[in-house]
This record gives C-alpha cells, sequence and structure tokens, in this order.
C-alpha cells in the first residue's frame, strides 16, 4: 500500500515524462543539422584553404618595405575559413584604423566563443534529460514487477532504455563537433592576430613618424 506522497510523486512523474521526451526529440533535431552545418562548415573550409594559404607565402616572401602592402592585400578578398573571412569581410574598411581594427578583433573572439560554448548546451543537456527519462519509468516498472505485470516492466524499460540512447547521442555528436569546432576556432583567432600584427605594427610606426 502506497502512502499518499508516494502516489503524487509518482504522478507529477508520469508528467514530466512528456516534456523530457519532447525536449530529447528536440535537441536530437537540433544535433543533427549542427552536424550537418558542421560537415558543410568543413566543405567550405577545405575550398577556401588554399587563398589563406597564398597570402601568408606572399607575406612571407615580401620585403620589409612591401609587407604593410601586402598585409593589406589580405582584405582584397573575404574567400577565407572561417572566422578569419568574417575579419577580411569586417575590416575591410577600417584597415587604415587599427583601434577600431582591434574592437573587430576581439569581437570576433567573442562571437568565435560562443560558437564553441553553445555545443555544451546539446554535451551537458543530453544525458541530464537521458538520465531523467531513464528514471521516470522506473517507478511504473516496480509497480508493474510488484503487480507482476510483465507487458508494463517490458514496456517501462524499453522507454527507460530508449531515453538514454537519445542523451547520449546528443551528447556525442555535440562533443564530436565541440571538439573539431574547438581546434578550428582557435585556428582561426590565431591567423587573426597574424594579419592584425602587422597592420598593428605598421600602424604604430606610421604614428610614430607623424609625430
Amino acid at each position: 500500500m502506497f502512502s499518499f506522497n508516494t502516489e503524487i510523486l509518482i504522478i507529477i512523474s508520469r508528467i514530466l515524462i512528456i516534456p523530457v521526451f519532447a525536449m530529447l526529440f528536440v535537441l536530437l533535431i537540433w544535433a543533427f543539422l549542427e552536424l550537418g552545418g558542421y560537415a558543410r562548415e568543413c566543405i567550405e573550409r577545405r575550398r577556401n584553404k588554399r587563398n589563406w594559404t597564398a597570402f601568408v607565402e606572399k607575406l612571407i616572401a615580401a620585403k620589409d618595405e612591401d609587407t604593410l602592402q601586402v598585409a593589406r592585400s589580405f582584405f582584397d578578398r573575404t574567400e577565407y575559413p572561417g572566422f578569419v573571412s568574417v575579419f577580411a569581410a569586417k575590416g575591410a574598411h577600417l584597415v587604415n584604423d587599427t583601434e577600431h581594427l582591434g574592437k573587430t578583433v576581439a569581437d570576433i573572439e567573442i562571437e568565435a566563443s560562443h560558437g564553441h560554448q553553445r555545443m555544451n548546451l546539446g554535451i551537458r543537456l543530453g544525458p541530464a534529460l537521458g538520465l531523467i527519462g531513464t528514471l521516470i519509468p522506473m517507478g511504473p516498472a516496480l509497480l508493474g514487477l510488484s503487480a507482476g505485470n510483465v507487458a508494463s516492466i517490458a514496456g517501462n524499460l524499453a522507454a527507460a532504455f530508449g531515453t538514454t540512447i537519445l542523451g547520449l547521442g546528443v551528447s556525442t555528436i555535440c562533443y564530436f563537433i565541440s571538439i573539431g569546432r574547438r581546434h578550428w576556432y582557435a585556428k582561426d583567432l590565431s591567423d587573426i592576430e597574424y594579419v592584425y600584427h602587422f597592420l598593428s605594427k605598421e600602424g604604430v610606426h606610421d604614428a610614430g613618424q607623424k609625430d
């Protein structure tokens, strides 16, 4: 014989299973959409990588007096990998304003951090919802066990294990994407700082000559 409080908890848990299932399915769809975006980004990066490589080779081969001109030629195109292309697009009209160009670099760093951290939602929320969805059906399964209802036990256990799989699947996809984007974005920011280094150095040098 169950107490009144126990019955209330069982009713609440049965009500919660519906939004938990719904959130898990939404997370799974979102994770697959992110995976598709990740694959598209990978293809674009491979296609545009040669533009960045050509620019770096040109910058390395430049003489000291031509460095600024070559560095500014970076903004002549925007087909670069990832956030490097964002920097080329946003900084094109700020090439002679190193202070505002530095603010653009900082803004891109924040944007890159947000894009990477977004995956933590699936990495952490997926297993949490999966665990909740696993534990909720265990109550009815135990009730079915006490009543000898095999069909109830099997149904509830299937739901419990299904939510575990969904939660871990979401977490695995998001973790895979997070690892790849972490490497990409770190490389992007390093490349952006590389270009900004030459532009800011020349900007300080020109300011010193004016003084």
